[in-house]
């Protein structure tokens, strides 16, 4: 059985974002383990609509902004998938705005019975300062996952030097600037979080 690993870029950029570097890193790292198909998914790519509140999926009846945009490729895509990479940037320390409309958009699958649930979820988060709210993002993912009855995982390699989710600062030594290519720690353990959701996955879900 082929594990399907769908990697969500929730950056608004359209180029290379430094989320999406650690988004391919962990990707790669999932490849590597053999027997995975792997995809990588710009949100920017796609017209992502915000939720109006009508509350119809409340009712089980279709979401009224389904028509107008990407939205039901990209939930399908998420529940054709067997773990699933979220990368973010952080703004003003949570989500931005097109990750989030995706999040409350995806409301549906939820009241029709979880079907996102048990999809293996690995988090990277990207900022700009050294302490930019990297954790407080990747905690609006956690739980948002765990509404959702995803099982999040982290990367799990040396218990000093590595950590469970690959976290990037472009913020160096004396306030300057470094690229994301530069952060070797943030490369590994966006590599670890990759691996883990994988193994996972084919546990919970290969034959």
């Amino acid at each position: 059985m082929t594990i399907k690993v769908l990697g969500i870029c929730g950056s608004p950029k359209r180029e290379k974002s430094s989320s999406e570097f650690l988004l391919i890193k962990a990707l790669e790292a999932a490849e590597a383990l053999g027997g995975v198909e792997t995809e990588l998914l710009r949100l920017a790519d796609k017209e992502i609509l915000p939720c109006t509140g009508c509350d119809n999926c409340v009712r089980q009846k279709p979401c009224p902004e389904d028509a107008k945009d990407d939205v039901p490729n990209v939930l399908d895509k998420m529940e054709g998938a067997h773990a699933i990479l979220f990368a973010s940037p952080s703004y003003f320390a949570t989500v931005p705005g097109l990750l989030k409309n995706l999040i409350d958009r995806s409301r549906t699958r939820k009241m029709l019975d979880h079907k996102l649930r048990d999809k293996v979820v690995g988090i990277l988060v990207a900022a700009g300062l050294r302490h930019g709210g990297q954790e407080t993002t990747a905690g609006t993912i956690i739980n948002y996952a765990l509404g959702q009855g995803m099982i999040v995982a982290g990367g799990v390699g040396d218990p000093v030097k590595e950590a469970w989710a690959g976290m990037t600062g472009l913020q160096s030594e004396g306030f300057t600037w470094r690229g994301t290519p530069k952060d070797e720690i943030a490369i590994r353990n966006s590599q670890l979080v990759g691996e883990r959701v994988t193994r996972l996955a084919k546990k919970f879900h290969g034959d």
